[in-house]
């Protein structure tokens, strides 16, 4: 895989060229000039066509031009098509629909994409990953679409609205430029990797920058919408105050597509938005969350999204989840113990911020506490005195907090690579997040074995932000 990193340059070549060569029957890529190399040499006559032969030979050069300005890829998306593929997708599921009609968004919507026109070039890589990347390019007409509905809701100036458009829209350009395979992992990243995937937010941000037309917020929010505001966030770690707030809400319309959509954790329903927001209070600002929660909780949203009275709670797995979820939180206190020693760690900040925002679920909502399990197990013992809805509620908020400590494993695990800690914490910590790995809902990050020791080689912490206190 070619390294992607933060230095990086328009006119250097790397997967997107592969990319290219893989629409080839659907999509060829042309040269619409020559195409030389920074030396001066010819490696692409006008009118070629990149194939998988010639990405193979492009791959290897510095472009003279950014690639972007000598090609022409056939059959490209147009603004009418991005219209009408946002309208089906949100006009086909109706809860999304109801949303939609509650906020009175399709003026608006329509209004945006021909506020200013889309770069022919943007347009070109949304067509790319449209063929290679599917599920990337449906995420991110939803968040074209959810982004700017949300900061009409939060009544920011309607001039702002173009700029939440455009982040949701572009905000994964960068993955472009990194291995399929990476860029749609859900886990079990090799450290090579992890690395690319860390950067696409940078690389993302500089693409669009050198098309002219995009305003600060729109390239910050690219550049920080992995960003997190309990600081477990990448590349990095900012604190919540250095998050742009139109970051927070393309990084929350991400996590909700994913609730929504994604077949290793989606339910197709709004009411499953409400556990994660209510577990996740802080992680995205939470003025923001306040405000879907308020949406989804609107008589007129919330008499079409309740929960099914007659559906049935498994009492015996809420059980079991909330006496995992018990021993992840006394985990979490030897975690945070340690990284208490490291407070110039920004990833030792990012756990105990993390944690600490943890023990406010818990201490609010009692997730994980001896109470909770001896009220489970008298439910269990008496069945016909059950609330099933408020068992049900229970079981989410359970699974959801459950999915936020793969979050603070992620960061325990970067942590114990890290060159600043002592041998005896790095022994402990690897003990430590060993004993969360069973208690996950699904395979964590990173593939140990695979990179370990490369990433001890490397021994790099998240480049610091600036203006942090």
């Amino acid at each position: 895989m070619a390294d992607v990193s933060t230095e990086y340059q328009l006119n250097q070549t790397d997967e997107y060229v592969n990319h290219l060569a893989k629409v080839e029957e659907t999509n060829a890529a042309k040269a619409s000039e020559n195409i030389y190399n920074d030396q001066g040499v010819l490696l692409l006559a006008k009118g070629a066509t990149i194939t998988e032969k010639v990405a193979g030979l492009l791959i290897q050069h510095q472009l003279k031009k950014e690639l972007d300005q000598t090609i022409h890829v056939s059959n490209s998306l147009t603004v009418y098509d991005i219209l009408n593929q946002i309208l089906e997708l949100v006009e086909s599921n109706s809860e999304l629909n109801l949303l939609h009609q509650q906020m009175d968004f399709e003026v608006t919507l329509r209004q945006l994409l021909f506020t200013k026109p889309i770069p022919s070039q943007i347009l070109q890589r949304l067509t790319v990953m449209s063929r290679v990347m599917p599920e990337v390019y449906q995420r991110s007409l939803f968040s074209a679409w959810f982004t700017p509905l949300i900061a009409k809701r939060m009544n920011v100036p309607s001039h702002s609205f173009f700029s939440a458009f455009s982040a949701g829209l572009a905000h994964d350009i960068g993955l472009m430029h990194i291995e399929v395979e990476a860029a749609t992992a859900r886990h079990s990243l090799t450290y090579q990797q992890w690395r690319a995937v860390k950067t696409h937010p940078i690389v993302g941000r500089i693409i669009l920058e050198n098309r002219k037309i995009y305003d600060l917020d729109t390239l910050d929010a690219i550049a920080d919408h992995h960003e997190r505001s309990d600081r477990s966030g990448y590349p990095a770690v900012k604190a919540g105050k250095q998050i742009n707030w139109l970051a927070s809400i393309v990084a929350l319309s991400d996590q909700l597509f994913e609730i929504y959509f994604d077949p290793e954790y989606g339910r197709k329903s709004l009411q499953a938005w409400i556990p994660f927001l209510e577990v996740n209070p802080a992680t995205f600002g939470t003025k923001l969350s306040d405000t879907v929660l308020g949406l989804l909780k609107d008589p007129h949203i919330s008499s079409h999204i309740t929960s099914d009275p007659d559906l049935k709670p498994d009492l015996k797995k809420i059980t079991s989840d909330n006496t995992q979820v018990s021993a992840l939180f006394s985990v979490a206190a030897e975690i945070n113990d340690i990284a208490t020693h490291y407070p110039r760690s920004r990833l030792a900040r990012g756990i105990t911020d993390l944690i600490a925002q943890l023990r406010w679920v818990q201490d609010s909502a009692g997730l994980g506490s001896d109470h909770l399990q001896e009220w489970l197990e008298w439910s269990q013992k008496n069945p016909d005195t059950n609330d099933n809805i408020e068992l049900v509620e229970i079981g989410e908020l359970l699974a959801d907090l459950r999915w936020r400590f793969r979050r603070l494993w992620s960061l325990a695990v970067e942590l114990s690579w890290s060159a600043v800690l002592s041998a005896e914490h790095q022994t402990s910590l690897e003990k430590l997040y060993a004993q969360i790995t069973p208690y996950l809902p699904c395979p964590g990050r990173f593939d140990l074995e695979s990179f370990r020791a490369e990433a001890q080689a490397d021994n790099t912490e998240p480049t610091p932000a600036p203006s942090e206190s």
